[in-house]
C-alpha cells in the first residue's frame, strides 16, 4: 500500500514538472545559482580556518586587510546570489501558479452543471485558490531548494573529512537519532495534510454558502444556530492544524538539542586536542561553523518535504478535478453559423442522478418546427425546465435522441450551438460590474448604441438612462442595486442583442410586478418573432403569443396542440386557462 501510494506521489510531481516545463530555462538557471551559493556557504568555514590558523595564529598582520577583503567579498557574493536566487523562484513558482489557476479556471468552465449541483462552491473555490496556492511553496521552496540544500550537506562533509575525519564521525554520532526525528516528522505530517486540506474546503464551502444565504439566515432568525454550526467546522480545521504542529513542535526542539549535543561534543573533544597540540584552533572553529551550516539544511530539508508533501496532496486533489471525464462536457465538430431552428425530441428519457431510479422525463417526444413556438407548461418538478437544459446540452439525456436541424446536440461545438441560442431565465444573475458589461457577455464587438437601440425599442431606455451613469451604472453582485424586474429586462435585453435563433424562455415572468410586465411582454414579441422559441410559463399572457402548448405531468407529456385545441379537450390546459380568466 505504502508503495502504491508512492508512486502515485511521484506521478503527481512528475505531471507538476511536466506543467512547469515551460519555465524550465528559468529552473535550471535557478537550479545553478542555488548550487553556486550552496558551494559557496559550505566553503566559508575553511577560509575562516585558513585566516585563523595561517594569517593570525601565525602572526601574518601584514596580510589580514587582504582576507579581510577576499571575506567581504565572498560575502558580497552570497549575498547578492542568494537575493537573486530567492526572486528567480518565487517568479517561477508564481509563473506556474498563474498558468495552472488559469487552466482550472478554464476547466471549470467547460464542466457539466451537473458538477455544480453536487459540489460545493467553496470546494471548486478552494481548488482554484488555496490549493494552488499551496503549490507555489512546492516551486519556490521546494525542489530547487532542496537541491541546494543536499549539495551543501555533501559539500560540508567532504570539507569536514578533508580537514579532520576522527573530529567528523564525532561530529555524526547524532545523525541516527536525527534520521529517526526526521521520518517520523514527515510520516506524521503526510498523514495530517490531506485532513487539514479537507477541513479547509469545508470551512470555505459553509462560509460561501451562509454568506450567499446571510438574508435567508436573519430572516428566520438562524445566527445563533449557524453559529454553532460554524464553531464545530472551525473547531475540525483546528483540529486537524493541532495535529499537523505536533510534530513541528517535536521535531525542531530536537533537532536543537542534537545540535547543542554537537557542539558539546566538539567543544570538549576539540579542547582537549587544542591543549595536546594535536589540532588547531582553525579547524575546531571551522568545525564549530560546520555543525551550524550541516544542521540548517538538515532542518530546512524537512520542512521542505513537508512542502512539497503539501504540493503533492494539493496537487491529488487538483488533479481528481481536472481528470474526472464523467464532469467534462464533450464538444462535437458541427460549428453552426446558423441555426435553422428545428427541434425534435425523440423518445428522450432523463434523470439528474444515474444512481437512482427517479426519471425525470420519461419517453418524451416533440417537433417544433423552425420559427414556431412552443409554450411548456405543468406543476412544479413536471420536467418543463429539464427539457430546454437538454436542448442546449447543459445535461445529457440518457435514453432517445435530441435534434436541433436534423443533427443530433451533442454533434455539435457547444460553444457553437450555444452562442445561437439566448436562454433567459427566472432568477436572473447579473455579475458586478456595469449595465453593459453584463448585456455584452456573449459578444465583445457589440456597442452601447446597439444597446440603447433595442432598449428603446421595447421601452426599457428610459429607466436605464435615468440611472446614475446609465449603461455604465454598477449592478453590483448578482444585480442588487437594481430591481426583480428592472433584473429580468436587462436579461432580455442581453437576449436580443446577440440575436438568436432559438431563444428559451423559462419561467421569465413569474416574479414580475405589473409596471415592468408590460415592457417584458413586447420584449417577448420581439423575441419571439422570426424566431424558434421555447417558452416556459404559468402566466397565460406570456404564451399567448406561442402557436403550439404542450402540457407536461411526472415526466410525461399529457397534452399537446394549439391553444384552440386544448381548449376543447376539456383538460389541464382548460383548467388553467378557467382559473386565471377568473381571478382577472
Amino acid at each position: 500500500m505504502a508503495n502504491k501510494q508512492t508512486t502515485n506521489h511521484w506521478h503527481l510531481f512528475i505531471r507538476l514538472l511536466k506543467i512547469a516545463d515551460f519555465q524550465r530555462s528559468a529552473i535550471l538557471f535557478a537550479a545553478f545559482l542555488t548550487v553556486v551559493q550552496s558551494l559557496l556557504t559550505a566553503l566559508q568555514p575553511n577560509l575562516y580556518q585558513y585566516i585563523i590558523d595561517h594569517v593570525i595564529m601565525a602572526r601574518h598582520f601584514n596580510q589580514l586587510e587582504l582576507w579581510a577583503l577576499i571575506l567581504l567579498i565572498w560575502l558580497i557574493a552570497q549575498t547578492i546570489i542568494a537575493f537573486y536566487n530567492s526572486y528567480l523562484s518565487e517568479k517561477i513558482a508564481q509563473s506556474i501558479i498563474l498558468k495552472l489557476r488559469q487552466y482550472i479556471y478554464d476547466h471549470l468552465t467547460h464542466l457539466k452543471l451537473s458538477f455544480f449541483d453536487k459540489t460545493p462552491v467553496g470546494t471548486a473555490v478552494t481548488r482554484s485558490i488555496t490549493d494552488v496556492q499551496t503549490i507555489t511553496d512546492l516551486f519556490s521552496s521546494g525542489i530547487i531548494t532542496i537541491l541546494g540544500d543536499l549539495v551543501q550537506i555533501v559539500a560540508i562533509l567532504f570539507c569536514m573529512f578533508l580537514i579532520n575525519w576522527k573530529l567528523t564521525l564525532l561530529t555524526l554520532t547524532v545523525i541516527p537519532l536525527l534520521i529517526w526525528a526526521g521520518n517520523y516528522f514527515r510520516k506524521g505530517t503526510r498523514d495530517t495534510f490531506q485532513e487539514v486540506r479537507n477541513q479547509v474546503a469545508a470551512l470555505n464551502a459553509f462560509l460561501q454558502e451562509r454568506i450567499t444565504g446571510m438574508g435567508v439566515i436573519q430572516l428566520f432568525n438562524q445566527q445563533k444556530s449557524e453559529y454553532s454550526k460554524f464553531k464545530n467546522i472551525n473547531r475540525k480545521h483546528r483540529d486537524a492544524n493541532f495535529k499537523s504542529i505536533f510534530y513541528y513542535s517535536v521535531f525542531f526542539p530536537m533537532v536543537e538539542v542534537l545540535v547543542a549535543l554537537s557542539f558539546a561534543i566538539i567543544i570538549s573533544y576539540g579542547s582537549i586536542q587544542i591543549f595536546e597540540k594535536n589540532l588547531h584552533l582553525g579547524e575546531v572553529t571551522a568545525f564549530i561553523m560546520f555543525i551550524n551550516l550541516f544542521f540548517r539544511p538538515v532542518r530546512a530539508i524537512a520542512d521542505r518535504f513537508n512542502n512539497i508533501q503539501m504540493g503533492i496532496v494539493a496537487a491529488e486533489r487538483i488533479f481528481n478535478l481536472l481528470d474526472a471525464t464523467e464532469n467534462q462536457e464533450h464538444n462535437g465538430e458541427i460549428i453552426p453559423q446558423k441555426l435553422n431552428g428545428k427541434i425534435e425530441f425523440k423518445n428522450v428519457w432523463f434523470r439528474y442522478n444515474q444512481s437512482e431510479n427517479h426519471w425525470i422525463l420519461k419517453d418524451v417526444s416533440f417537433l417544433l418546427e423552425p420559427g414556431k413556438s412552443l409554450a411548456i407548461i405543468g406543476s412544479t418538478g413536471s420536467g418543463k425546465t429539464s427539457i430546454a437544459n437538454l436542448i442546449t446540452y447543459n445535461y445529457q439525456h440518457e435514453k432517445g435522441q435530441i435534434l436541433i436541424d436534423d443533427q443530433e446536440v451533442q454533434n455539435y461545438h457547444l460553444p457553437s450551438l450555444r452562442k445561437r441560442i439566448a436562454f433567459v431565465l427566472q432568477d436572473v444573475f447579473l455579475f458586478s460590474g456595469s449595465i453593459e458589461s453584463n448585456l455584452s457577455l456573449k459578444q465583445e464587438n457589440l456597442h452601447q448604441q446597439k444597446f440603447q437601440s433595442i432598449a428603446e425599442e421595447i421601452g426599457a431606455w428610459e429607466f436605464i438612462k435615468n440611472l446614475p451613469g446609465a449603461l455604465d451604472f454598477n449592478v453590483m453582485e448578482r444585480g442588487l442595486s437594481l430591481s426583480q424586474g428592472q433584473r429580468q429586462l436587462i436579461s432580455f435585453l442581453r437576449a436580443l442583442a446577440v440575436d438568436p435563433d432559438i431563444i428559451i424562455l423559462d419561467e421569465a415572468t413569474s416574479s414580475i410586478d405589473s409596471q415592468s410586465e408590460s415592457l417584458i411582454q413586447k420584449a417577448i414579441e420581439l423575441l419571439l418573432k422570426n424566431r424558434t422559441a421555447v417558452v416556459i410559463a404559468h402566466r397565460l399572457s406570456t404564451i399567448k403569443h406561442c402557436n403550439q402548448i404542450m402540457v407536461v405531468e411526472s415526466g410525461n407529456i399529457v397534452e399537446k396542440g394549439t391553444p384552440s385545441e386544448l381548449l376543447a379537450q376539456d383538460g389541464h390546459y382548460k383548467q388553467l386557462y378557467e382559473t386565471q380568466i377568473s381571478h382577472k
